[in-house]
């Protein structure tokens, strides 16, 4: 059986009408005019810009389910687009009530076409961290790291050995942020409240309380940074 062409050929075929479409079965974006190909890129970006207005419109409508459908037509059209996938697994599981391996099977399907940046190891780090499973958060949380990331993506893979019970890694991450950030408190904070054996002040149920919160308020930014 014939593969159903893409969406890729799709608009192909609006671009340059069916007739050129049809005389080749066989057609490959190689065998598309350049100056097609370019207007073809301008339509896609015409599309998914429009696509996240629509999806602003959705979210303060509260019509979530509709911004899942399309921010999964974002992610289809620009596999690269880590926001797109972070966007809707986040909505599926915290404003649809989905089941949270449906989050998770979309920021892994995500990661696989993104496996050079930074952005999905660290959502599917938070996303283990917060449901406390805490050894597949070190492992994307590591992953992250290995890029050039915000300082507050080592905090969290401090936070994630801390409750998996190695209080040597955590404390070595922290002594390495307190001479990364000279103008931060927080790894000095850390640091003290670990040596003197005081709990985390945020727990990761703590953690997705507040994120849940923000979620609810779009027009408030909460930093979870503990």
């Amino acid at each position: 059986m014939r593969n159903k062409p893409g969406l890729s050929l799709i608009l192909v075929m609006l671009v340059l009408g069916p007739v050129s479409v049809v005389a080749s079965a066989e057609l490959s974006l190689q065998d598309i005019p350049a100056s097609s190909l370019e207007k073809l890129q301008d339509i896609l970006a015409m599309v998914r810009d429009r696509l996240w207005e629509v999806d602003d419109i959705f979210w303060h409508r509260g019509e979530y389910a509709r911004c899942v459908a399309a921010l999964r037509l974002i992610a289809a059209m620009d596999p690269q687009d880590t926001e797109a996938y972070a966007s809707a697994a986040w909505l599926l599981e915290n404003a649809l009530m989905e089941n949270p391996h449906k989050a998770e099977r979309l920021l892994l399907d995500g990661l696989e076409h993104n496996r050079d940046v930074y952005d999905l190891y660290w959502e599917l780090g938070f996303f283990y961290y917060i449901h406390a499973r805490f050894e597949e958060a070190i492992e994307y949380l590591e992953r992250a790291v290995a890029f050039d990331v915000p300082e507050y993506v080592w905090h969290f893979l401090a936070h994630a050995y801390e409750h998996a019970g190695d209080i040597g890694a955590a404390l070595s991450i922290w002594f390495q942020q307190e001479a990364a950030e000279p103008d931060s408190p927080v790894p000095e904070i850390q640091i003290e409240r670990i040596i003197s054996a005081r709990p985390a002040v945020v727990a990761p149920q703590m953690l997705r309380h507040i994120r849940e919160r923000g979620f609810q308020q779009p027009e408030t930014s909460i930093n979870t940074d503990r």
